[in-house]
């Protein structure tokens, strides 16, 4: 008589493996990496080799060190490269793309157990962790095709989630095709949803995820009235629905689970971008939502024959407000620790009050004013000579490492006295060139719109030569002291 064989499940057998899938995902990556290297030029190829190479060689040093068996030939780490790399501006400088790359792998992956025991995505992750660690260089956008003009210097430009609501915005057509800034991996919707029908084909994922992502977003676009089109191919919205929301570990199992989890990534991804003070959201969005998988798992899972009936007020209901009052909790001590700690907004640092005396005379006195109605400015501070004879204004325009804080001085007449940079982060013995007198002196005796001009060629008084090397930086900051210009207009009655 045959004996019965009895074994836990699962019973059906497939011939996918770790490695077929991640090769299948490395494939699907393929045609946004080409379109990158058009768009972006040869630098998005080095971002994404830097980003690989030290994926591979964090989960291979780690593996080894935690006395483990090697995995790198699962791909998985190469997928985890790529993936960051996508997700990083292809301004990076490369060792901040390296240091993300640790904390994707070695942090957040294998400190956790390694593939399949990773908590959260570990790109989507390792992003926030260098957004919220390196804001300037992570939020600094390159110009399509800025490699094809003279010089080796990298022009950047707003991204269209910045620019919505707005005149500036390119077309729907170069938003499909990718011809705008942002993320090196993000920007091609067309070259992501080739991808995205590849992975689809192969089963490697199920649509659900991303159509209701997607969907979502598309839904609350049009109910806080925002242009839906530009909503969904703004950011990183497609690039994270397809390939980062899916990931097996950190995505629900069952059907409804993955409704439940692309309908909350949509919901907080739209919340941040209107309400938020980063236009961007799909990162934290999915982040926030991978921590409540566990849950929504329990929630949706089927019961087994015989199995204990869920209770939902235990099972569910009670873990999901827990976690939501320890949020809570949390928020309010961080918003507490902040007003405590923040001091006074029109305090006066001593480097800026330095500067007003030596550009305006120490007697001067802080001009009253309404920091929201001068935002698009910039505008920090106000100070005007005591006689009334020049204003010294306080602007922050960004530059190639971040924000350069500068104070410009003019006189009664709109005329360009000095000025003088008091903070800034740009690249040692190049950008801060822009605080040497054979920079800075141009803009002396000068009024009105002033533009940047390379290779020396200035030609007329409303032209400045850049720094070589620091076009970036040079236009950063002569938009500094544009728009320090157009303030003065706007408050030299107060010199009378």
């Amino acid at each position: 008589m045959n004996s019965l064989a009895v074994a836990p499940s699962p019973h059906r057998r497939s011939g996918n493996t770790t490695t077929r899938i991640m090769l299948d995902v490395l494939i699907a990556l393929v045609p946004a990496f080409i379109a990158a290297n058009i768009i972006f030029g040869p630098r998005a190829a080095l971002v994404t080799a830097v980003c690989v190479a030290s994926c591979v060689l964090f989960e291979y040093f780690t593996r080894k060190v935690m006395k483990r068996d090697n995995t790198i030939s699962d791909l998985s780490a190469a997928v985890t490269g790529v993936l960051l790399s996508y997700n990083l501006p292809v301004t990076i400088p490369l060792w901040m793309a390296v240091v993300g790359s640790f904390f994707a792998i070695v942090v957040v992956k294998q400190l956790f157990g390694g593939i399949g025991q990773n908590f959260a995505n570990p790109a989507i992750t390792a992003r926030v962790i260098l957004l919220v660690s390196f804001s300037g260089q992570m939020t600094t956008w390159a110009e399509p095709f800025f490699y094809r003009s003279s010089g080796a210097d990298i022009v950047t430009g707003a991204t269209p989630l910045t620019q919505l609501g707005t005149s500036d915005l390119p077309s729907l057509l170069d938003m499909f095709l990718g011809v705008r800034g942002g993320c090196m991996g993000e920007t091609c919707i067309l070259a992501l949803l080739i991808g995205g029908v590849y992975l689809v084909i192969r089963r490697v994922i199920s649509p659900v995820i991303p159509v209701t992502y997607i969907g979502t977003v598309f839904l609350f676009s049009v109910i806080f009235g925002q242009d839906p089109l530009y909503e969904i191919m703004s950011g990183g919205l497609v690039l994270g629905a397809i390939f980062m929301a899916t990931d097996y570990s950190t995505s629900p199992v069952t059907r409804l689970g993955k409704i439940i989890f692309a309908l909350g990534c949509g919901t907080v991804t739209i919340l941040i971008r209107q309400f938020g003070s980063y236009p961007e959201g799909v990162s934290f969005a999915i982040l926030f939502m991978n921590l409540l998988v566990p849950y929504i798992d329990k929630g949706t899972k089927l019961k087994p024959f015989g199995g204990k009936k869920m209770r939902v007020a235990r099972d569910i209901v009670q873990p999901i407000v827990t976690l939501a009052v320890i949020a809570l909790v949390v928020s309010a001590a961080l918003v507490f620790t902040y007003n405590l700690t923040k001091g006074d907004e029109n305090a006066v640092s001593e480097e800026v009050q330095t500067a007003v005396d030596e550009l305006i005379g120490a007697d001067n006195e802080l001009i009253d004013i309404d920091k929201t109605a001068y935002a698009d400015y910039d505008l920090e501070m106000a100070f005007k000579a005591a006689d009334g004879s020049a204003m010294a204004l306080l602007v922050t325009p960004k530059g190639y490492g971040g924000d350069i804080e500068m104070v410009v001085a003019v006189d009664q007449n709109g005329v360009i006295t000095g000025t003088k940079v008091t903070a800034q982060t740009e690249t040692p013995n190049l950008g801060t060139k822009v605080m040497e007198p054979e920079f800075s002196d141009q803009f002396i005796g000068k009024s009105g719109e002033l533009t940047v001009v390379k290779n020396g060629s200035a030609a007329s008084e409303q032209e400045i030569d850049a720094v070589a090397g620091a076009t970036v930086s040079s236009r950063g900051f002569t938009d500094g002291v544009n728009k320090a210009l157009k303030v003065f207009e706007e408050l030299k009655g107060e010199l009378s």
